[in-house]
């Protein structure tokens, strides 16, 4: 569904016809990327799950996360900038990279617009944004840190104002500049494609335009600034918003920075932190801050994408290969470490070695997680493979939303896969969200991620529309050729594996519905107007069904959801003799809250023959289908004053056991819980 934007000036004509014919609406000339997007507002969920956490992302997710953005004594985020505009009095607050958390509350709010049309979300947009350009100075260069300084009140431009901070621009990575430069340049296009006002892209282009200023011709000490990446992405989304190759050329330049800083002197975490230490053509393993890497690894796919240099997507598909097959949790997380050590230098939020996913202490940041899907989405874009969507959908139903409460207003920056009340080592949500967390870069990236869940349910490409994600909703698009497709889909999924599209429109020549068959959906079936396809689907790709369609068609979609107990690679060594339990997409756990009496989680045994039978509940955690079955239980052993003691065998006792899913753990009070469990053969 194409959207006329009526535009006031000839460079603002220029810039829409570009982005109109280069990715602003969708990436449909984006050469590298054989699947593209649809429009921001082609989907809309109508029922279901995804309907449900879309309507509270609205009445209650963004409003309290408004709310926290501009109180001052919490976030203090939106004070910086007036503070930085010269609008109020007062000192910088907060981190460095409050900015960037601040852009992407920007960016959710104009979702929230593109679905409901409220105008006074729009008005909203304006004054926010107004507020940030008086803040900027007239060269461009923008972040509240620096140009308030400490101490420094009321700063506005260099211009009127000595410039007063301790520090000065491009001299400190940690000051956290390209991850605000990034989140802005990503929020303003998204802004400029959904309103067509162009006085958030002004904004971002000044930014963008001062960093080419200082990097085009970059030195080795300016490689050593490049840290915490999402500039990578940004650029790119500004050179397909204008046309402008610079900012295509500049992304090139901070690849080409990678792995060339000098190392005769650590920063003070060393080169692997930000990925700093090799050159990404070369490189092959994940490595450094999980979180910085794939933010990184997404923005060198939009790089490919856009000029095809192979050198780039094999670095990828290593990397890929590495994180999937050895880095990766089965939550799709990433991170297991606060600290760790790579190159013999400290990483903070750290990937790690290979096979290292401790569970009690598992650090996965939500930010990680979500960095984690937004790379599979670009690698998935380039050639449609099912391996990307696979795990694109095993974050988002797992370690992603789990990073927020089920009443949308409190939040985990951790995601361990393991918590025991009191254990010495606990990450440091001690099992309890928060509603506000010092360090508040996961509350807005989680939910400007629910806010655009829609546009990851679709794409198309010259054969037809890709269905990537299951649930109630409708679609309205247009395919390359300009021919206008509507369907309808019905499915209770992730709780159902039953999905119905009915196709609302008529094209003459044929196309193809390309409907992804997860990998643990063996055993899928097809059906087109009640008649079984003869394809056997296979699991893990998308089966193409491709006809005449007509109005009124129906197809039906069978995914098999039996739950299954899943092991991992013996070189794990935290989860050796263990199992943990999916249905579906879906990672359950067991949480104490659901023993029997006197019960113990660090007791329970899953027998390999368990039989668990879902069943719904709509009553539990704002509805869930709940494992049932009947496991073993050790004996309740007092283990005071002793670190170990000859074993006693014991005839196993049986005790009934329910299992929710991961995502709705501690949202009834502080509960031991763990996704591995002992298994009895």
């Amino acid at each position: 569904m194409k959207r006329t934007i009526a535009l006031a000036s000839t460079l603002l004509l220029s810039i829409c016809s570009f982005a109109q014919e280069h990715g602003v609406l969708n990436n449909a000339k984006t050469p590298h990327m054989n699947l593209k997007t649809i429009d921001i507002d082609d989907c809309r969920w109508t029922d279901g799950f995804w309907a449900e956490k879309l309507k509270q992302a609205h009445e209650v997710m963004i409003p309290n996360l408004g709310r926290l953005m501009d109180d001052p004594e919490i976030i203090h985020a939106y004070s910086n900038f007036k503070v930085a505009a010269g609008l109020e009095e007062g000192e910088f607050r907060g981190w460095s990279f409050t900015d960037g958390d601040f852009y992407k509350y920007a960016e959710a709010l104009a979702y929230e617009y593109a679905m409901t049309k409220d105008e006074k979300i729009n008005q909203q947009m304006d004054e926010i944004i107004a507020v940030i350009a008086k803040a900027q100075r007239p060269d461009g260069y923008i972040h509240t840190k620096i140009q308030i300084g400490h101490g420094i009140a009321g700063f506005l431009h260099e211009s009127a104002h000595p410039f007063k901070s301790d520090e000065k621009p491009y001299t400190n990575g940690p000051s956290h500049e390209f991850y605000n430069f990034g989140h802005l340049m990503t929020a303003a296009c998204v802004h400029y494609r959904i309103t067509g006002k162009k006085n958030f892209l002004d904004i971002a282009i000044k930014a963008s335009d001062n960093i080419y200023d200082h990097f085009k011709e970059p030195s080795p000490e300016l490689a050593r600034i490049d840290w915490n990446p999402p500039h990578y992405m940004g650029l790119i989304e500004m050179y397909r918003t204008t046309g402008d190759k610079k900012y295509l050329e500049l992304t090139e330049t901070f690849v080409d920075m990678l792995g060339t800083a000098p190392k005769d002197r650590l920063d003070h975490r060393g080169m692997d932190h930000s990925q700093r230490g090799t050159a990404i053509r070369e490189e092959s393993k994940a490595v450094g801050h999980a979180g910085h890497a794939n933010y990184l690894y997404a923005g060198v796919a939009d790089l490919y994408a856009e000029t095809g240099d192979q050198a780039l997507k094999d670095a990828l598909e290593r990397i890929w290969t590495n994180v999937s097959t050895q880095k990766m949790y089965i939550t799709g997380a990433t991170g297991p470490h606060h600290f760790g050590i790579s190159n013999h230098a400290i990483v903070a939020e750290a990937y790690g070695q290979d096979y290292e996913l401790p569970n009690i202490k598992a650090y996965n940041e939500t930010c990680a997680n979500i960095g984690n899907a937004m790379w599979n989405w670009r690698m998935f874009l380039m050639n449609g493979e099912g391996r990307f969507a696979d795990i694109m959908e095993l974050i988002f139903y797992n370690s992603a939303i789990s990073g927020i409460s089920l009443d949308g207003e409190h939040f985990f920056y951790t995601n361990p896969l393991r918590f025991i009340e009191g254990h010495p080592q606990n990450t440091k949500d001690e099992g309890k969200r928060g509603e506000f967390m010092s360090v508040f870069c996961c509350p807005p990236n989680i939910i400007r991620t629910i806010a655009k869940m829609h546009t990851y349910a679709y794409s198309t490409s010259e054969k037809g529309i890709w269905v990537n994600l299951y649930g109630s909703n409708v679609l309205d698009t247009d395919l390359a050729d300009g021919s206008n497709i509507k369907l309808t889909q019905e499915s209770n999924y992730p709780w159902d594996g039953n999905i119905k599209i009915t196709i609302d429109s008529k094209k003459k020549k044929e196309y193809a519905l390309m409907l992804r068959i997860p990998a643990w959906a063996e055993g899928a079936n097809i059906k087109v107007n009640g008649e079984k396809q003869d394809q056997s689907p296979k699991a893990g790709s998308y089966a193409e069904v491709n006809r005449k369609w007509k109005k009124g068609d129906v197809v039906e979609l069978e995914l098999p959801m039996a739950p299954r107990l899943i092991t991992a690679d013996p070189n794990v060594e935290e989860t050796r003799n263990q199992v943990a339990v999916k249905r579906g997409p879906i990672v359950y756990c067991l949480e104490s809250k659901d023993l029997a009496a006197g019960s113990n989680i660090k007791d329970i045994v899953l027998p390999s023959d368990i039989k668990l039978q879902p069943k719904y509940e709509a009553d539990l955690l704002s509805g869930v289908t709940v494992l049932e079955g009947e496991a073993k239980i050790l004996p309740n052993e007092d283990w005071s004053k002793q670190l170990y003691k000859p074993l006693v065998k014991t005839e196993l006792k049986k005790t009934p056991i329910k299992m929710i899913p991961y995502f709705a753990w501690a949202n009834r009070g502080v509960n031991d819980m763990s996704v591995w469990l002992p298994l009895q053969y």
